[in-house]
Formats: C-alpha cells, structure tokens, sequence
C-alpha cells in the first residue's frame, strides 16, 4: 500500500512537471499578429494599426492607470525584422499607428518593405516599455488589435479592409528571438529600425 501511494506521488508529480513546463512553452494571448500588404502603392494610401487596452488589468483609476506595453515587430514578407518599437496604452485607452510613416517608415535597411507581418506582443508596464527586453517576468495578457488592409483586386484598383489581429501562442524560442533580433536591428541601425514615428 505505501509502495503504490508513493508511485501515485511520483506520477502526479511528473504529469504536475509536464503540464507547468507546457504551460512555459507558450504564453497564450499574449501576442496579437496580422499583415500587411500593397504598401508601395503609386497612389500613396495608408493602413492603419489601433490597438487597445480593454482594462482588464486595471482601470484608469487603478496604480499605474493599468497600463500594458505593445511591444510592436515588423517582418518583411522575407522574415526579415525591419523595425520594432513599444509603447504604454493605459486601461481603456488606444494606440494608433500608421503603417506607412508608424512601422514601416524607418527600416534597418532604409527599404520599406511592400508587405508583411505585424506581431504585437503584451507586457506588463513596469514603468517603462522596452521591445528588446520581453520575457516570461513581464508577459500580461489582453490587448486587442485592428488593422486595414489594402486588397487589391485588379491592376491599379485597391479597396480597404479591416480585421482584428489574431491571438497566437508566443512559443519559448520566439519570446528569446523577438527581443534579441531587436536589439541587433536597432544596434545596427543607429537610429534606423525604430518604429513608431506619427503615433496618434
């Protein structure tokens, strides 16, 4: 009888050991991704990025307003990180961004991609907001994001669209590639790779 209760300990203590390390792997709903396209159109038309903090953190009148960090990286279509950025949105308050002049107006490589990835990551605001410091201590949930769309459906002919961002799983290896492609992008750039020019 001891025997098989201290085997049921041991079991429970190993499934207990997969399911924490699991729940490690990936952060949920924390990371909020969608795309653009037809940037360099010849008539100049913009997207556009809001995102918002619904509160469920705190209120306005809570310590710190209860205020979250977007934490923004855009990919060229090649996976390339061409500039990131990150900033507070206080409970109930919105962020948003230009994705002509906002995100994609200051690349590394001075070529502003025509298309690509969006990924908005949320943290706590520990008083400051930082995109090449992410990790499993600050990862806070609830941010919600909209972008519009330029389609294209005949040559020269472009209509907008709009789509909320889509939650995804923020896996272990890309919460460490996020902020260290980060880092080196706006290192190397000496200025360029730093989004965020025009928040409104």
């Amino acid at each position: 009888m001891v025997k098989k209760l201290a085997l049921a300990v041991v079991v429970i203590m190993a499934v207990s050991t997969v399911l924490s390390t699991a729940a490690m792997a990936q952060a949920t709903d924390v990371t909020l991704v969608n795309y653009f396209a037809n940037r360099n159109n010849s008539n100049g038309f913009d997207q556009i990025v809001n995102i918002t903090n619904p509160g469920v953190q705190g209120s306005p009148l809570s310590a710190n307003e209860g205020a979250l960090c977007a934490n923004i990286y855009v990919f060229a279509a090649d996976q390339q990180l061409t500039e990131c950025c990150a900033f507070p949105i206080t409970a109930d308050g919105l962020l948003t961004l230009s994705v002509n002049s906002g995100l994609t107006g200051n690349p590394l490589t001075s070529v502003s991609p025509s298309s690509g990835t969006i990924k908005v990551v949320s943290t706590a605001d520990n008083g400051t907001c930082d995109p090449t410091a992410i990790s499993s201590d600050n990862f806070e949930p609830d941010l919600r994001a909209w972008g519009t769309h330029l389609v294209q459906t005949t040559p020269g002919t472009l209509f907008t669209t709009e789509t909320g961002f889509v939650p995804v799983p923020l896996s272990a290896s890309e919460a460490s590639f996020l902020p260290y492609t980060c880092r080196f992008v706006q290192y190397l750039g000496s200025g360029k790779g730093v989004c965020g020019n025009g928040v409104e």
